[in-house]
């Protein structure tokens, strides 16, 4: 078991990621590390961790400290269709996430963590982008902010089958899981673990805000769809093979750059979420 001292911190950027150096994950975590890990999440959004040789099982007992591991609620058929954790060539997605997102936000409780790990890489390319929304959020205006505290957006499938029409029956598959295929979220959503404020809106799923006019709404998701593309708020991860990454998708989006060509091998596994709350 490894000890505390063992883990070190190296910031990626002043507003998002940090590299942990010092641990395997291949190994059980002391108690004392763990929290130190989850702090480092719950700090910076993003984790990441190098050389990280790990089958399903090491990952998956990894992410469980963490919370429950459980099959993702759009892509279980493609990717994981028995097991939490599932390994698969995102190549052929590659446009499909090519846009800011959190992960499955159109369910009724959206993931709360997303862990990814490099198998097989492309020559060149294929990075990905994080940003953190705590700071997309507290870089607007007062006025702006108090108006998007009381707001609600509606989450849907449909924007993510217009990117990928072959995802038809899984989208029927998810109405018969969910219910439904869109589900309304706070335009801002409070942390259940820091307390921060969070824009929780992304063009990914979000299609409307439901107190606004239609012409408002668009007009309102149009700006906070571009403003969380900032610099100032983003960090871009060159990946290595076995390099793992943990994020929160409570208080981060990512994008998924698609300047490769070939084979993008990952293992994936989200986190069960909860209710997404906003300001009282």
């Amino acid at each position: 078991m490894q000890a505390t001292s063992s883990v070190k911190l190296r910031p990626v950027t002043s507003s998002t990621g940090v590299v942990i150096e010092g641990i395997n994950l291949r190994q059980p975590l002391a108690p004392d590390t763990v929290r130190s890990i989850r702090q480092a999440l719950l700090d910076h959004g993003v984790i990441f961790f190098h050389n990280q040789e790990l089958n399903a099982e090491q990952l998956s007992a990894f992410v469980t400290y963490f919370g429950t591991p459980i099959p993702e609620p759009f892509l279980q058929d493609a990717m994981q269709p028995r097991e939490p954790v599932g390994e698969a060539n995102m190549s052929g997605t590659k446009r499909a996430t090519s846009i800011w997102h959190s992960d499955t936000t159109f369910v009724p409780e959206p993931p709360s963590l997303t862990a990814l790990r490099a198998v097989k890489l492309p020559a060149v390319g294929g990075d990905t982008c994080w940003a953190s929304m705590y700071a997309a959020y507290e870089s607007l205006s007062e006025p702006m902010r108090h108006l998007l505290d009381g707001l609600t957006a509606v989450h849907s499938i449909v924007p993510v089958l217009q990117r990928m029409p072959s995802a038809v029956q899984r989208a029927k598959a998810n109405e018969q899981t969910y219910g439904g295929i869109e589900y309304a979220h706070p335009v801002v959503r409070v942390h259940p673990e820091t307390g921060r404020k969070a824009l929780f809106v992304n063009e990914g799923w979000t299609t409307r805000i439901v107190e606004l006019t239609k012409a408002e709404s668009s007009h309102l998701l149009s700006l906070l769809f571009e403003h969380v593309k900032s610099p100032d708020f983003m960090m871009r991860w060159r990946w290595e093979p076995n390099d793992v990454a943990l994020w929160d998708n409570r208080a981060v989006q990512h994008y998924a750059v698609p300047d490769y060509d070939g084979e993008r091998v990952m293992q994936r596994v989200v986190l069960a979420g909860d209710r997404p709350c906003g300001p009282r």
